[in-house]
């Protein structure tokens, strides 16, 4: 057979054979799937419903405040300058009065209200020093968090003259809400869910990655329908539509295999299993706030700092206000279910409240400021103030407030020893006088410490003399030049002294021109002679 009859043979048999297997593929076509192929090719065949489970736990949105994941807080505001992020920490200054402010949002909102009102205190009452509020506080915190935030400043070299709590009702509701509704250990953060939501386990990750592989073959096998010049093949069509179900297929096996290890309880995610039965959630919840706060104290004990604790009100609270129509309609939901916690929860906080005044905390329940307000103070349902509700908050805590302030205020107020602040530094101290209380030079703070181990209430009693000649008799106060030293006595309650794990501390500040020298000890009033006495002499 001539050679152009062979090449014209063979090409009509392919042809056939190509048009036996299009005419079969188009049988097969309609067999699966119950319909003609289209003239179009794919392209209206292709538009397959997704699988019935995405990776919905990596497509949860974030919440709408800029948050900052932080290792030992949970998370705090993402700004740079907010006080949980500042670096150095706040710091006591001569002329300020440093304030730390403890709890959740209703606390993150008060604080320029109460800088305001501890502003006006102060300038009414002729106090010489700044208040200066610190935040330390952010939406949802709760306890240990305090506890956590503080002990954290404070390592970092924080430090505060009085440390302010305003909480309760994060403790009383949001702790035992959340347990409930999203399986959440109610003492870890509260953000901590958005920590880890969007976060995956190694078995997790490994079978995303999967997916996100066959999403993207997937992908490419639609677009190759679509733009091939072979589309209108149904031979092409029946291979392409099979192998985007095999894909779509698989892709739903390994989302089931996703929910399948995403389906145990996750230590990471969740935090540990508290083991309560739900009766016993909510003076669980009370335990801890009482426990936390007496942390807080013995915080600001060892630091040096004043603590005060306040109980916030809210208007869930029964008997705590007559709530306005406009409260009722925006403040107040009695279906919500912070309603019986804060019920329930607030009476468990207020019976620890008088332990916690024996136990030497400056406790106060505000619960019950607003009992006779009939002006419109809360602003939404949850628990948060306007700002009138704020300003009469930040009075009745500066009322309150007013001993601690009014020591604090003066310009050379009597500091609380901090035992940690004087371990700051210990090889800055040198020892300049060993008799029955050791005299160091604090560099620090420029001044003297005086320490006495094993000391009693009565090793204090007796006043101290601390006489100090100047190199240039020139800076002696005028009316001490004629005795050629200067005599700063003082007491053991004037100097901040504090007796704590058995020793006794006090700090003298020294003033600022050179001292050549000074003569220190104790003595008995009214010509009944020293106890002790030494002195030193410092080198040119």
């Amino acid at each position: 057979m001539p050679f152009r009859k062979k090449v014209l043979y063979y090409g009509l048999m392919l042809l056939l054979t190509i048009l036996a297997l299009e005419g079969m593929a188009r049988v097969a076509y309609y067999a699966a799937y119950g319909q003609w192929y289209g003239r179009g090719g794919l392209a209206s065949d292709t538009n397959y419903p997704p699988p019935p489970r995405q990776l919905t736990r990596a497509q949860t949105p974030r919440p709408a405040a800029p948050l900052l994941n932080h290792p030992f807080y949970g998370q705090t505001r993402n700004l740079p300058g907010h006080a949980l992020n500042a670096l150095p920490p706040p710091r006591r200054r001569e002329d300020t009065v440093v304030i730390g402010l403890l709890g959740g949002s209703v606390a993150e909102q008060l604080r320029p209200f109460l800088q305001r009102a501890l502003r006006r205190h102060f300038a009414a009452n002729g106090l010489a020093r700044e208040p200066v509020v610190i935040g330390l506080s952010f939406r949802a915190a709760k306890q240990p968090q305090q506890v956590m935030i503080t002990a954290n400043t404070l390592l970092l070299g924080g430090e505060f003259d009085l440390l302010v709590n305003l909480d309760g009702f994060n403790e009383a509701a949001l702790a035992p809400y959340h347990v409930l509704t999203e399986i959440e250990f109610p003492f870890f953060p509260i953000q901590w869910r958005w920590k880890n939501q969007s976060e995956l386990t190694a078995a997790e990750l490994l079978l995303a990655g999967r997916i996100a592989i066959l999403r993207r073959e997937q992908g490419r096998l639609a677009a190759a329908a679509a733009a091939s010049p072979l589309r209108r093949s149904a031979l092409f069509g029946l291979a392409n539509r099979w192998r985007q179900e095999r894909v779509a297929a698989e892709i739903i096996q390994r989302n089931h295999e996703l929910a399948a290890v995403a389906s145990p309880y996750n230590l990471e995610r969740y935090g540990p299993r508290l083991g309560l039965e739900k009766g016993e959630l909510l003076p669980e919840a009370a335990r801890v706030w009482y426990r936390g706060s007496l942390a807080l104290a013995r915080l600001a004990e060892v630091s040096g700092a004043d603590y005060y604790h306040f109980l916030q009100p809210n208007q869930y609270v029964p008997d705590s206000k007559p709530l306005t129509p406009q409260e009722l309609e925006s403040a107040y939901d009695p279906q919500t279910a912070l309603l019986p916690l804060v019920a329930q929860g607030y009476p468990l906080l207020t019976e620890f409240g008088p332990d916690l005044i024996n136990r030497g905390v400056a406790y106060f329940d505000l619960t019950g400021i607003f009992a006779d307000n009939r002006e419109t103070l809360y602003k939404n349902e949850c628990c948060h103030l306007n700002g009138r509700g704020n300003e009469l908050l930040a009075a009745a805590m500066v009322r309150r407030l007013t001993p601690a302030l009014r020591r604090l205020g003066q310009a050379s107020p009597a500091r609380p020893v901090s035992p940690l602040a004087a371990a700051r530094r210990p090889a800055a101290d040198l020892l300049l006088v060993d008799g029955d209380f050791q005299v160091y030079r604090q560099e620090d703070i420029k001044g003297l410490r005086y320490v006495r181990a094993n000391c009693a209430p009565g090793d204090v009693a007796a006043r101290f003399f601390l006489h100090l000649t100047p190199r240039d008799k020139a800076d002696l106060p005028p009316h001490r030049r004629g005795h050629d030293f200067d005599n700063l006595d003082f007491s053991f309650a004037e100097a901040g002294g504090r007796l704590w794990r058995g020793q006794c501390l006090a700090q003298v500040r020294l003033p600022h021109y050179p001292i050549a020298a000074l003569r220190t000890g104790q003595y008995i009033p009214y010509g009944q002679g020293e106890l002790w006495a030494g002195g030193f002499a410092f080198p040119e």
